[in-house]
């Protein structure tokens, strides 16, 4: 009878751990949540349908460029710096005051140059994501007058495919190296459709290594001008931030070339708007 007792209370004691029964269906609900729809910005949605049509791409997701910006600079003081050459190690310093100030340039890189490691590659894509332009200055840097038309096209056909590989951009723009064009370069710039931007203000940045002299030949920029500039030197980059603070003062506003001169001529030199 003992044994009995046990044997009952420790089947009482193991039911106590069992799970409750389910509550009947008459039991009223408890109360509703409610979600709130959000619309997600135009540059989000942008962004999700990149991230979806990349989603078996085996490389680096690619950048998403901002909007389009609505500038007119018939109204506006506007000025396109322009940085050849790189990218390089100056590039990242660079990219970080043209961010702090919010304004926008065009870079003329040179392909061995994106494709040198994942530095530089980063870079670029950096310039596509924060809205900057990307042109083509040739894969190695020679004069393009001395070669034959399939060297041209050699050069900046390499150059256009790793920056779209890169950054999935395909330039419109190109600026000949030392600034040597003639009817040959026209031809192969018009076949592949890429405009040639030369310059209006050249600050000679290459040749007098001072921030000091650089700045102030950048800060006597005209309104439609383009500015040449080289971001593998570092007295340049030092020398930004004074040409910004005076082309402030002045009242200007920095935008692309592309956004300087609106659609261009595949093949056709410009200079300035």
């Amino acid at each position: 009878m003992r044994k009995r007792s046990v044997l009952l209370a420790l089947l009482l004691l193991a039911g106590c751990g069992m799970a409750e029964p389910t509550r009947p269906a008459t039991t009223a609900p408890g109360p509703k949540r409610v979600f709130r729809h959000r619309t997600p910005p135009a540059q989000d949605l942008i962004g999700m349908r990149l991230v979806s049509a990349q989603r078996d791409w085996p490389g680096p997701r690619l950048p998403v460029a901002p909007p389009p910006r609505t500038i007119d600079c018939s109204r506006l003081k506007c000025v396109a710096l322009t940085f050849d050459d790189g990218p390089g190690e100056e590039t990242g310093r660079l990219l970080d005051i043209l961010a702090a100030h919010h304004a926008r340039a065009t870079f003329f890189v040179l392909g061995r140059m994106v494709d040198q490691d994942e530095t530089t590659r980063g870079y670029v894509r950096r310039m596509v994501s924060e809205g900057h332009e990307i042109g083509n200055h040739s894969w190695s840097h020679p004069a393009l007058t001395g070669l034959s038309a399939g060297g041209v096209r050699e050069e900046l056909d390499r150059t256009q495919q790793v920056v779209m590989e890169v950054a999935g951009v395909r330039m419109r723009i190109m600026r000949p190296p030392y600034g040597a064009t003639g009817q040959g370069v026209e031809k192969v710039t018009r076949d592949a459709g890429l405009a040639q931007i030369l310059w209006t203000l050249d600050t000679f940045d290459w040749r007098d290594r001072n921030a000091d002299t650089v700045a102030k030949r950048a800060a006597q920029a005209k309104p439609g001008d383009i500015v040449l500039l080289h971001d593998i030197h570092a007295t340049t980059i030092e020398a930004v931030p004074r040409i910004l603070a005076e082309l402030d003062r002045k009242g200007y506003t920095y935008v692309t070339v592309s956004e300087l001169l609106g659609d261009v001529t595949p093949g056709k030199q410009y200079v300035k708007r």
